[in-house]
């Protein structure tokens, strides 16, 4: 399903809520997509009477393909709210009432944490979770923005289920995971670096053949600044070959080398040095831009809509 802008000359408003309450849900959500782009509908409304549309529909992703989504999690990526005030009150609606979408995980990572929310995203965190929308991998989609949304209460007794929720999907970690490590570092999560790294760190760039992940990896651990996240730095730093499979790790590599070289600590000392050339070679090399001209290039004064 994508938006078909030719609904906006076929379909009267009167059909378009017609086609709103029929029982197929392409149907209905094509008429929400419309209805969202004519001022005379209420969107807010729209919006919050469809919470519980459950449905499944395909919808067309562009060059990411195909992302299967609950008709309601469609509606919400669609909508756009006139004020933050509303915005809030659809996150306290989805969080409290239907945390089960997809859109109250990824919500967690773009609100501060406030404690009225705080067993609604533990329980999200650790039941299981049945995937609706958008992978075949529903841990990455939902449990993870769970775990970072966990996190952000910086609770101490939170922290085993945090990391042994990491370590028991090890395999299908991605930024969110490295961020919310990062961000709130904790010495246990050292068990779940090194069950990624054994597991998971060279399986990954080869079998996706990308290093997205690794650079995550890399430049989280360094903060750390430790004897056991340098043992790690130090085995990817040396191993010969330095990946073992066609994937391009050029980038990998000078990411690996400015994690080391800007995370200075007693433990990274013998490293530091192995580097200082290349890191030297780096900079001799690197392109500075003049700064931006702002009568050449005005800044830009539109104001966003407010999105999800």
């Amino acid at each position: 399903m994508y938006y078909d802008s030719s609904l906006q000359n076929m379909v009267t408003d009167k059909e378009l809520i017609q086609l709103g309450q029929s029982e197929h849900p392409v149907l209905r959500a094509s008429a929400f997509r419309e209805m969202l782009q004519r001022k005379s509908f209420n969107h807010f409304d729209i919006l919050m009477n469809h919470l519980d549309d459950t449905a499944i529909v395909a919808t067309d992703a562009g060059e990411w393909g195909i992302w299967y989504r609950a008709v309601s999690d469609d509606i919400i990526e669609e909508a756009k709210w006139k004020d933050t005030a509303d915005k809030n009150k659809t996150i306290d609606k989805v969080i409290t009432k239907h945390n089960y979408l997809r859109s109250a995980y990824t919500a967690l990572s773009k609100i501060q944490p406030q404690e009225k929310y705080y067993s609604y995203i533990k329980n999200m965190a650790t039941r299981e979770r049945k995937s609706i929308g958008d992978n075949n991998k529903p841990w990455i989609g939902d449990v993870e923005f769970a775990l970072y949304g966990l996190a952000k209460f910086r609770k101490q007794d939170d922290i085993k289920i945090i990391k042994n929720l990491l370590i028991s999907n090890a395999w299908s970690m991605s930024a969110v995971s490295f961020n919310l490590m990062k961000e709130f570092p904790d010495t246990s999560y050292l068990e779940v670096f090194e069950t990624y790294y054994k597991r998971n760190f060279y399986r990954n760039i080869c079998i996706d053949n990308s290093v997205d992940n690794a650079v995550h990896f890399v430049e989280t651990i360094a903060t750390y600044k430790n004897n056991r996240s340098a043992k790690i730095l130090e085995t990817i730093l040396n191993k010969k070959p330095f990946i073992n499979c066609s994937a391009d790790t050029g980038w990998l590599k000078d990411r690996l080398i400015y994690a080391i070289w800007d995370n200075p600590c007693d433990a990274y000392l013998k490293l530091r040095q192995q580097i200082a050339s290349q890191v030297r070679e780096y900079e001799k090399n690197r392109i500075t831009l003049p700064p931006v001209d702002p009568v050449e290039f005005p800044a830009d004064t539109v104001i966003e809509k407010i999105r999800w």
